[in-house]
């Protein structure tokens, strides 16, 4: 039977000669991209999930990473103009003899909101869960959409 331990990374090569030093230069980089998104969590720890936001002349088309969800736990709104997602994944109950080494999956809840900046027609917004991306379909209004006009020659 073979056994697997999770083993703390041992610092070796020049890192280790630096010892305390380097770690000094690690958080001083660390503050430089604090002010930037982290993606998965955002300063107070909460979740975030990543997103993709693209638009056609017809529509914006919003995608969300959302692994590990079911599609009872999502929540997608739309109200004056901001699409809100929110959801929760659940924490697992951990067999009785088992220990937990390292955990570094997400567990919670999340909502994230995203300003449209044109109107859409929230009568036909659809959204999709599958392969743990949420992908929602929010059609501009008629009147936010691009349209020709004719000239007339006198």
């Amino acid at each position: 039977m073979t056994t697997h331990l999770l083993v703390p990374r041992r610092v070796a090569g020049p890192k280790a000669a630096l010892g305390a030093d380097f770690d000094s230069f690690d958080r001083v980089f660390e503050g430089l991209w604090s002010g930037l998104p982290r993606g998965l969590a955002n300063r107070e720890g909460a979740y975030e999930p990543r997103i993709d936001v693209a638009e056609t002349p017809d529509a914006f088309q919003v995608e969300a990473e959302l692994p590990g969800l079911e599609e009872k736990d999502i929540e997608v709104s739309l109200e004056d103009g901001v699409l809100t997602l929110r959801g929760v994944r659940h924490v697992e109950e951990i067999e009785d003899g088992t220990h937990l080494h390292r955990r570094e999956s997400w567990r919670g809840e999340f909502a994230r909101s995203l300003r449209l900046p044109t109107e859409v027609d929230a009568s036909e917004v659809k959204a999709v869960y599958s392969n743990g991306v949420l992908r929602v379909t929010l059609p501009k209004a008629p009147e936010a959409q691009p349209r020709t006009i004719p000239i007339n020659v006198a």
